[in-house]
């Protein structure tokens, strides 16, 4: 279509030089010839080269409209295309919203809703990066929490954004409860889909359990909800000597489906009081 675009504005450019040209022609001829030379000469002349030549012009001129057309169609389709995109995402976020809205009504504790901007590119995802930092009243080892329950914590805050320790890291570890026995073990991740619970050996754990935060160490209240109990390992391990019994543990919210969260604004009466 450059070509094309290229003789279009040759055409406009050169097209009174040509009519000039033809016309002189024209006239040459038609002077030179008698009465009926000249009735000959204009019938060859139009039916042989002007209707073709008109023909071709118009023809040229028809496609070039139509590329344009065409071109702008295309952009205006890819412009609706992504609106319409855009729209069906805000649409599927408003659930997501008026869960998020529902959970921070229903509990006690200071919420400041946040939304991932990025995360890690390998298959572990073991850190988010959230649109809050300092001036969002966030700190470090701050609680990360959907309404399904706990994700994470605070593990860096700058000015405008933060990154999050995920529970699907090594190096997370969280104090947790059976909700039903009470009884209290130590969460940790083995790999990026298996969290393990470590329990006393003899502890009443069965699966089906739901596990709590135990409120432990100082960074996570007591009562947020981190999953049930899948199965037992069927392992007992001996530490410093005591045995300990491990559980696999289903996760309430599954990480790679998260888009939204809240950062718990941590209160003093969460840390444990030092000793004088």
């Amino acid at each position: 279509m450059n070509l094309l675009l290229w003789l279009r504005k040759a055409l406009v450019v050169w097209q009174g030089v040509f009519s000039l040209l033809i016309c002189v022609i024209f006239c040459s001829v038609l002077l030179s010839q008698d009465q009926s030379g000249r009735m000959v000469f204009h019938q060859v002349m139009v039916s042989t080269f002007l209707y073709p030549f008109q023909s071709v012009l118009s023809r040229f001129d028809l496609d070039f409209r139509i590329y344009h057309e065409n071109e702008a169609l295309r952009r205006e389709n890819v412009a609706l295309r992504t609106e319409n995109d855009f729209l069906t995402q805000s649409l599927r976020q408003v659930p997501r919203l008026q869960e998020m809205e529902r959970f921070r009504e229903n509990v006690s504790l200071r919420l400041k809703p946040g939304r991932i901007i990025a995360e890690d590119a390998g298959p572990l995802q073991l850190t988010w990066v959230l649109d809050l930092g300092k001036a969002d009243s966030l700190d470090v080892n701050m609680p990360v929490v959907t309404p399904r329950g706990l994700v994470g914590k605070i593990s860096k805050c700058f000015e405008h954004y933060s990154f999050v320790q995920l529970f699907s890291d090594p190096a997370f570890k969280v104090s947790v409860q059976v909700n039903s026995s009470r009884a209290r073990g130590m969460l940790e991740s083995e790999g990026p889909d298996q969290l393990v619970a470590q329990f006393p050996a003899g502890s009443e754990v069965h699966p089906g359990d739901t596990l709590i935060t135990a409120g432990l160490g100082g960074v996570f209240p007591k009562g947020l909800q981190v999953g049930k109990v899948s199965s037992d390992i069927s392992e007992t391990e001996e530490q410093n000597g005591d045995v300990t019994q491990s559980f696999l543990i289903r996760p309430f919210q599954p990480l790679n489906t998260v888009e939204e969260v809240f950062v718990l604004i941590k209160q003093d009466a969460w840390n444990l009081e030092e000793a004088p």
